[in-house]
């Protein structure tokens, strides 16, 4: 018998891994999100090693949906991995535990632990924002507009209230035809009218009270090109040719990077953007000081840049500071005027665990062959606001950059909205990962950051996909060339959309919605926890 469960349940495991990781981009069937949970949560009603098949389960979604992340070290998508498996294995048990004391249906549990669970995931340096189920949906506009609201946990919550009331479905079903077994019954599956009625009537009220919302949004704020002229450059230089680039490489990156700038000369361009480490010198301290060729070129590429276009320039490169006799490395967005002249610079905040900076450096120095760098970088102490001279007449406009996986943040992004930045502006430099789905799946999670907060983002990307995203969430414009849209070169240069409307209800108040499902994860918890102590 308990082979026989082991067997079942682990053909249950595969087939939630295979759906939900064919819901995400590339190849996104957004659609299987909808029923991909359905099987892990029928385990979950049988009992029968939860912890073992809820771990199972993440750890072979992930290292699976990760493999991307073996272009740069295989021992770290591994160790990832089996972190982030703990995420599910802890959400199983809960589940359970709260089912096995409550008897409570997994239609009131489960859409509130997933989001407890994705909100502690979403934390820098604790988890890894990456892979919520929310995702999946990023190119259904009316679906995803409540995210202004609840942030992207809202469409999450959505998901898995869907997945849940199958699974509820299914075991109501077998509670009554099959008496013998082996689901743990809630007590919606006794009473069979009332299950059926609730099971039915609160996904799909939930579902069309978010549509009806999202299509009227979408009618009521449409979003004009009355923005700034952007124009993003995309050198596509391969990751294993700029980090080993000797001096005639660095030359070559740097004039074809230039070269391409040079091609919005004679378009209306308020501003050219380059992505993320692409300036090959340094920018903000002397020539002289250190004495290398690249760092005069690179100055002289900014005069030549701003001389030929007469727009300002937002370039990615390296900053170096001494503090303390010690030299300090930024990863860093310069900001010249029109004139070539330097205004101001904002240093990445977040930066990658074992891919910019090793943690606890001291004792976990053996560590330090797993950051592609040759130091470890220092993080940004503030965010800053740009302001863009459109010269229309008009009054500036205000922007802030986040660079690389900074859009996974969404406080940042929403900080700087609260700012007064009017659109924002994502340089990342994704060669990384060559043309895998980890480029797709990216620029998912920067739509979700748009909508949250009403805000227009541009999308400045060596490789691709370089894009423009309006504050609805629609990418209406990104570097393509005969259906190719990863590892090309190019400009894409349009406008930034406003939108005529005051900062969205999540800019001004956050997670409400995931701290309010992490409260009711913790009361239903201790519920559980007070029935077993005094049953």
């Amino acid at each position: 018998m308990y082979k026989k469960h082991f067997y079942v349940n682990l053909f249950l495991s595969f087939l939630t891994v295979l759906l939900l990781s064919f819901s995400f981009p590339s190849p996104c069937v957004s659609y299987l999100a909808w029923i991909a949970l359905v099987p892990w949560f029928i385990i979950i009603s049988t009992g029968y090693r939860t912890g073992l098949f809820s771990y199972l389960t993440g750890l072979l979604f992930f290292a699976f949906n990760l493999t991307w992340l073996w272009f740069v070290t295989g021992f770290g998508w591994i160790l990832l991995a089996l972190f982030l498996a703990l995420f599910f294995y802890f959400f199983g048990l809960v589940i359970h535990y709260v089912r096995r004391w409550l008897r409570l249906p997994h239609l009131f549990i489960a859409p509130f632990v997933w989001v407890t669970f994705e909100y502690l995931r979403s934390f820098p340096y604790f988890g890894f924002p990456w892979f919520f189920v929310g995702h999946t949906q990023y190119l259904h506009l009316p679906l995803i507009q409540i995210a202004d609201i609840t942030g992207m946990y809202g469409i999450s919550f959505l998901i898995v209230t869907v997945n849940a009331a199958i699974a509820d479905l299914i075991e109501y079903f077998l509670f009554k035809y099959f008496p013998g077994s082996e689901i743990v019954p809630s007590i919606l599956s006794e009473k069979r009218g009332m299950a059926l009625r609730i099971t039915i009537i609160v996904p799909c009220s939930l579902i069309s009270l978010i549509l009806t919302y999202g299509y009227f949004d979408l009618k009521g704020k449409p979003a004009s090109p009355n923005g700034p002229d952007i124009c993003v450059v995309q050198g596509n230089i391969p990751q294993g040719v700029k980090i080993k680039a000797n001096k005639e490489q660095r030359k070559k990156i740097l004039s074809k990077y230039t070269d391409l700038s040079l091609q919005a000369a004679g378009k209306k361009t308020d501003i050219i953007v380059w992505p993320e480490t692409m300036v090959p010198g340094i920018l903000n301290i002397d020539p002289k000081i250190l004495n290398r060729e690249i760092d005069n070129l690179s100055k002289e590429s900014v005069r030549i840049i701003t001389d030929a276009t007469y727009a300002n320039l937002l370039l990615g490169g390296t900053a170096i500071d001494v503090r303390d006799a010690s030299a300090l490395y930024f990863n860093t967005a310069f900001y010249f005027d029109r004139n070539g002249s330097y205004i101001n610079r904002y240093d990445k905040i977040y930066l990658v665990p074992f891919g910019e900076f090793i943690p606890f450096e001291k004792w976990l120095s053996f560590f330090s062959y797993l950051v592609p760098y040759s130091v470890s970088l220092s993080g940004g102490e503030q965010r800053t606001i740009f302001e863009l001279d459109t010269g229309k007449g008009s009054r500036n406009c205000k922007f802030g950059v986040i660079i690389c996986y900074e859009d996974t943040v969404a406080s940042l992004v929403r900080k700087f909205r609260k700012d007064g930045a009017d659109f924002m502006i994502n340089i990342t430099n994704d060669a990384w990962f060559h043309n895998s789905s980890e480029l797709d799946q990216h620029l998912a999670v920067m739509v979700f950051r748009a909508v949250e907060n009403r805000t227009s983002i541009t999308r400045a990307a060596n490789s691709g996909i370089s894009s423009f995203i309006a504050p609805n969430g629609e990418i209406y414009d990104y570097l393509h060339s005969k259906k190719k849209y990863k590892e090309i070169e190019g400009i894409l240069c349009n406008k930034i959309r406003f939108e005529n409307s005051a900062n969205s209800w999540y800019t001004n108040h956050g997670d409400v919605f995931a701290i309010s499902c992490v409260s009711v994860t913790a009361v239903l918890f201790l519920a559980a926890l007070t029935k077993r102590i005094f049953a």
